[in-house]
């Protein structure tokens, strides 16, 4: 094969992974619009227990939990298999909580930590496996986020539809939101169940003549 076709298959890999993304950074006062939400008739518990149960929806058998008097800490071991090689990771979220005069408010971050295995040429030309480091990086933009509150709400009772990954994806699409939604929404290695047990079909795209 030739190096040039290696590299290809190697930044089309990456791509995949959600790794080659670019996007702008984020003020401060968008991050706390992004990352908070408050919920004014709910406790701490009642916020914790959400959370858990929308990341056990997402994949719970590859995640743990931890939790402290004011925190969740949720974790989960991925990993994805390519034809060239594989790609393997961490995502790592925390959710906070406090409860205030106003009821409870409630934060959350999300980060991924990975490394991929991929086919590397050698100098004589023959492949041989090389690993490509991939730091953890923080999860930007507002589509994650946004479909974490929408989930959030829902499980607490503030949503009338759970929000799935391909309303999720549409508006990101369209331009409404943006960044990875990989954590919730990668179709390579999450369950994506909702809690009616069953996920919601998606709609026949309806063209106008």
């Amino acid at each position: 094969m030739k190096i040039k076709s290696m590299f290809a298959l190697l930044v089309a890999a990456l791509i995949i992974t959600g790794c080659a993304t670019q996007h702008p950074t984020m003020t401060r006062e968008e991050w706390l619009n992004t990352t908070t939400r408050h919920y004014e008739d709910k406790t701490k518990e009642e916020v914790f227990s959400a959370a858990e149960k929308l990341f056990t929806l997402s994949d719970g058998n590859d995640y743990t939990f931890q939790h402290t008097d004011d925190s969740l800490y949720a974790v989960r071991k991925w990993s994805m298999y390519f034809v060239i090689g594989f790609a393997s990771g961490t995502d790592n979220w925390v959710v906070t909580a406090k409860e205030t005069e106003k009821g409870v408010k409630a934060s959350v971050r999300a980060s991924i930590d990975g490394s991929g295995m991929a086919p590397m040429p050698t100098v004589g030309g023959d492949i041989s496996a090389g690993t490509i480091p991939l730091a953890g990086t923080p999860v930007t933009g507002t589509s994650l986020y946004e479909l974490f509150w929408a989930r959030m709400d829902y499980l607490l009772g503030k949503r009338s539809e759970w929000m799935t990954c391909e309303e999720a994806d549409a508006r990101k699409k369209s331009g409404v939101t943006w960044g990875w939604n990989d954590p919730l929404c990668n179709s390579f290695n999450v369950t994506d169940e909702a809690p009616t047990g069953k996920k919601k079909e998606p709609q026949p795209e309806i063209k106008s003549e």
